[in-house]
């Protein structure tokens, strides 16, 4: 009964982000068409799917909400960033407001300041790495993906060190290996940008619902 409760709480988040993807896609660049049903249906889908996993792999209140507000947030992006190829600056703060609330909180908790420590550096290390890159190929990364990166490295880091490093090799390979076939059936371009977003948001949820099945990068 919990889990089904769970689910359709998702469910109803998840409408509620294909509502606000809709209008967020309109405000950006009114000449796209994408259907408002579509961007419900694929959010209900989405919602209860992760509410299911979150349920199941964390059991604190705070971590439970910190999570999903975290993949509300990348489902929203993934959205706005796969159409419009532009990342809100807004929500990648409330994302990150609340993810620095809502650990420290559960930190604090648990006596796991350890946690902290990893958290804070996966984010300094992440956003360095991610700038560096973006001023060495100007173009390459937009300024939303230098932004989201650090955010994201928070909360990887938050699990451990392992899922930090593994979702963004994730995230790079996808892409390469998307933008490789696209360029390989004649749909893409060298000059082309590859909307990175999406494959951030599927690298960081993949650490962080199966970052324990991955190989182990540290002792």
């Amino acid at each position: 009964m919990i889990f089904v409760l769970t689910i359709f709480v998702g469910a109803v988040l998840g409408a509620l982000v294909g509502v606000t993807a809709k209008k967020l896609i309109v405000e950006i660049d009114s000449q796209i068409i994408i259907s408002r049903l579509k961007l419900i249906i694929v959010g209900i889908a989405l919602g209860g799917f992760f509410a299911f996993l979150i349920r199941a792999r964390f059991s604190s209140w705070d971590l439970q909400v910190a999570y999903a507000i975290l993949c509300s947030g990348l489902i929203l992006q993934t959205m706005i960033d796969a159409l419009t190829h532009r990342l809100i600056r807004s929500v990648t703060h409330l994302i990150g407001v609340t993810g620095i609330v809502l650990l420290l909180i559960s930190a604090i908790r648990a006596d796991s300041y350890g946690s902290i420590v990893a958290a804070l550096v996966c984010a300094l290390a992440s956003g360095l790495l991610f700038a560096v890159i973006n001023k060495i190929t100007p173009g390459g990364l937009g300024g939303g993906d230098v932004r989201l990166v650090p955010v994201l490295g928070w909360y990887l880091g938050f699990l451990g060190y392992n899922e930090a490093v593994w979702a963004i090799f994730i995230a790079c390979l996808s892409a390469s290996v998307v933008g490789v076939s696209l360029l390989a059936v004649g749909r893409g371009s060298l000059k082309r940008r590859l909307a990175f977003g999406p494959y951030l948001a599927l690298g960081s949820l993949v650490c962080i619902f199966f970052g324990d099945r991955l190989p182990s990068v540290f002792n």
